[in-house]
């Protein structure tokens, strides 16, 4: 069975993975502000910031040519090819987001550490509303750039971006359980995240079984070797097990009452099933094959 070469499943699932956290980071962060939520949002702030270059770096290692791609750029926006290609591009519309997200997440970096006098500015409604729709876009982004992706069956789904959003709200989710001590506030993550927890499941589950009987080869392959082929345990193990079971039955253990390690736990697996699902996608991916 030949498995997709064209992205390197490990650096790729690296820079979703990271982009989620920072995406839905930041829409954390929004309305953990606009609801005058004012517990560890320092804290939170820099997970995304660091999550957000991150991204950039692993998105720009996979590159054949990465040092090339400042020189790119700019000889695109000069010719005015960048402004063209953001109406037909899903990688250009990604860099545009990424560059976006890297600088709103930057002041707030600076706001809640060294320059307080940018309160004004970040604090203001729009300006978190802003940061949080570009958090929410740069998820959707990735979920479009992989289900765009020309030639892989499997990726070309509906499905893909539901579950990305899904993934990397779980991430943001798990991230606050680590930072967030008030036993009100983890109640409350821990509900959010036990919802999305089902909901990842089912959309998890829809993939698989429309992939395994859509009828189209390439997808029915890629979603067996997930299931029972060369992907099966790594897939069981890392995504079923680590990253949907053992958080929801946690969850629930949670609801009865909060217990910080349980709770660092749940938040430990759900981050690291988070990161297996997407190099298990990718990895899964299989060109359809052409007849001549």
């Amino acid at each position: 069975m030949m498995f997709q070469e064209v992205w390197n499943p490990v650096i790729i699932g690296l820079f979703l993975w990271f982009a989620g956290i920072a995406g839905m980071g930041s829409v954390a962060y929004a309305l953990m502000k606009l609801g005058k939520v004012e517990e560890k949002t320092k804290e939170l702030s820099c997970v995304v910031f660091a999550s957000i270059v991150l991204a950039l770096v692993f998105v720009v290692a996979d590159l054949s040519r990465p040092l090339n791609m400042p020189l790119a750029i700019i000889r695109s926006v000069l010719s005015g090819t960048f402004f063209y290609k953001l109406s037909t591009s899903w990688m250009t519309i990604g860099i545009s987001l990424l560059s976006i997200l890297l600088l709103l997440a930057l002041l707030v970096l600076l706001r809640e550490t060294v320059a307080k006098g940018l309160q004004k500015i970040v604090d203001a409604k729009w300006y978190l509303v802003l940061t949080g729709f570009v958090g929410f876009m740069v998820v959707i982004y990735s979920g479009f750039l992989i289900a765009d992706a020309p030639g892989v069956p499997f990726w070309n789904n509906s499905l893909i971006p539901v579950l990305w959003i899904l993934s990397a709200s779980i991430c943001a989710i798990a991230v606050l359980k680590i930072l967030v001590h008030k036993p009100e506030v983890s109640n409350f993550l821990t509900k959010s995240g036990l919802a999305v927890d089902i909901a990842e499941a089912v959309a998890l589950a829809s993939l698989l079984n429309v992939s395994l009987y859509s009828g189209v080869e390439a997808a029915r392959r890629s979603a067996e070797a997930l299931v029972a082929g060369e992907l099966a345990a790594a897939f069981w193990l890392l995504v079923v097990l680590v990253g949907v079971a053992v958080p929801m039955v946690l969850g629930f253990m949670l609801l009865r009452k909060e217990d910080r390690r349980l709770a660092l736990l749940a938040a430990a697996c759900a981050l690291v099933g988070a990161l297996a699902l997407r190099i298990l996608v990718l990895q899964a991916g299989i060109f359809l094959e052409l007849s001549l």
